[in-house]
């Protein structure tokens, strides 16, 4: 038997390399699919597809990193299993110099997957395998895909734990990101921004390193009215400027003295909703500093430009625009009757009673009327008016306490009843419905009226309230035990002895000279403390 020709051995390699490549094709085609991710993981197609990232063809080794590229990206236990492969990234990332433009492009890709399900493998991306390495040579490649797809990668990273960001500045990567805001190309300054913006959010310092950088400036020419059809890339300079002033009032002043007003209020009625959540954002992280500034902000139109995010939020919560109103309102008290006289307590209230379930959307409403309402009894007064607080009482009857609306709800209707000095406003809030551990802190504030106004104290009989309050039966430790014994003492013994049925215009009467008795006390929940009553009617 003659042995067998080159011919012939070289069509079974032949045929082997071409199951390989379609193997790769198949495996590639599949894992785009996110319903086959379960299925590739249990049939281990990573320990499967890794030998061949050495493969002698450039083509097989491209495939199976796209395949595991897009793995990663539908499915976190997958991405997982590629992460914990045996020297698979580092093996493959430390090659990434050696392979061609859809090679690098691949794995630049791969990493972003990576690190979407994953935050905390990004610093081991980054380091022991080579990751910024990697993006640096990706950054300096001459095609201009390659350098985008990196870009993308390391946006996706930067923003997950302060120590990457601190690693990402230490590699000198910084300045290639920065230069991108130049670049011609939309998607290019968009990644960039991004990258920025997630690298400044986390603290002081690393925002400082951003600013050293001169970003400011260049974030600034994307808010112009030239980019105003470039949605993407003006949401992620406001996000940028943000991320920046939220951390002090240094880098706050340092945003400002960059002239970003009135530009970021007229984008507050940009016709594009993400662009006015992402104003309004900027300007809730920067009055939040000083008075000075939410002077600046009132006096430039700020109130109503707020107002409008409010009015007009459908896909996104209006929760900064209204943050930012009562940051403005917690200044001073001028600064909180400007917020009330721009008629935005009925729009607040009407958030309230929205059938809207973002907790945070009304824990901030709650928290912004309590910043309005604590200055004074006209403030408080003017919170009334408009139902905020009957507002209020509901959402903290419908929500549950583990909820944030819930308490601050809570401590809204606490703060604005101390202020309030409007007897007829208090007593319409007790009703059957009225929360009992709201009860306390309205009957407090009617006890220091009662003893001033027979007026009242008739009306407080004649409506029913005195006979209520003695069904409540509380617990005697409690406040509203003590609250209810000094309502008691504004009125003589027969009433309360009569309080079960009619009483008499003659006895009536003599409530108008009434003088509680010397042994009568008022309770100061605040104290905690119960003092004998000596103010006479």
């Amino acid at each position: 038997m003659s042995p067998p020709s080159n011919y012939h051995v070289q069509k079974i390699f032949d045929a082997y390399a071409k199951s390989q490549l379609t193997f790769v094709q198949n495996f590639a085609g599949q894992a785009n699919k996110l319903a086959y991710a379960e299925c590739l993981r249990e049939s281990q197609a990573v320990e499967i597809v890794q030998p061949l990232l050495d493969n002698i063809d450039p083509e097989v080794r491209t495939t199976a990193v796209l395949g595991l590229s897009r793995l990663a990206g539908n499915s976190r236990s997958c991405a997982k299993q590629i992460l914990c492969a045996d020297n698979l990234l580092k093996g493959l990332l430390g090659q990434v110099a050696n392979e061609d433009e859809s090679h690098k492009k691949n794995c630049m890709k791969l990493i972003r997957n990576l690190s979407k399900h994953l935050s905390s493998c990004s610093e081991m991306i980054l380091s022991g395998c080579d990751g910024i390495h990697a993006i640096l040579i990706c950054m300096k490649d001459s095609d201009i895909l390659v350098r985008e797809v990196a870009l993308q990668a390391i946006s996706s990273i930067a923003g997950q734990d302060p120590s990457i960001s601190v690693l990402i500045i230490s590699s000198g990567i910084l300045l290639q990101i920065v230069q991108s805001l130049k670049e011609e190309r939309h998607n290019f300054k968009l990644h960039a921004l991004s990258t920025l913006s997630e690298i400044a959010k986390h603290n002081q310092k690393l925002a400082k390193k951003i600013v050293d950088m001169n970003t400011i400036p260049q974030a600034i020419i994307f808010l112009s009215t030239n980019y105003i059809t470039e949605v993407k890339l003006q949401a992620s300079a406001l996000a940028l400027l943000k991320n920046i002033a939220k951390h002090s009032l240094t880098l706050t002043e340092t945003v400002l003295e960059s002239n970003i007003f009135p530009e970021v209020l007229l984008l507050m009625a940009h016709p594009d909703e993400s662009i006015r959540y992402n104003a309004a954002e900027v300007v809730y992280e920067v009055v939040k500093h000083s008075i000075e500034i939410s002077k600046m902000i009132v006096t430039t139109g700020g109130i109503v430009s707020l107002l409008n995010v409010i009015l007009n939020s459908k896909e996104y919560p209006s929760t900064p625009a209204i943050l930012a109103l009562g940051y403005i309102s917690s200044m001073s008290p001028l600064l909180a009757t400007a917020v009330i006289k721009s008629k935005v307590l009925k729009h607040l209230t009407a958030v309230l009673k929205s059938d809207t379930d973002n907790d945070c959307l009304k824990a901030g409403t709650a928290w912004t009327l309590e910043m309005i309402g604590q200055h004074g009894a006209k403030h408080s007064k003017s919170v009334f008016a408009c139902n905020a607080v009957s507002a209020m009482i509901d959402v903290y009857i419908d929500t549950s306490p583990t909820l944030e609306a819930h308490h601050k709800c809570k401590s809204a209707i606490q703060v604005i009843l101390s202020k309030c000095e409007d007897f007829a406003t208090l007593e319409h809030l007790l009703t059957p419905s009225t929360p009992i551990k709201i009860m306390p802190h309205i009957l407090l504030k009617i006890s220091k009226m009662l003893p001033k106004s027979f007026k009242a104290r008739r009306t407080f009989i004649k409506r029913g309230h005195l006979k209520m309050i003695q069904n409540l039966k509380p617990d005697i430790n409690s406040h509203l035990y003590h609250v209810i014994k000094s309502v008691n003492c504004c009125f003589p013994e027969t009433i309360l002895q009569m309080i079960a049925g009619d009483i008499p215009e003659s006895v009536l009467k003599k409530l108008d000279k009434y003088v509680p008795k010397s042994q009568c006390v008022l309770y100061d929940a605040d104290m905690n403390t119960s003092n004998i009553f000596t103010n006479p009617v």
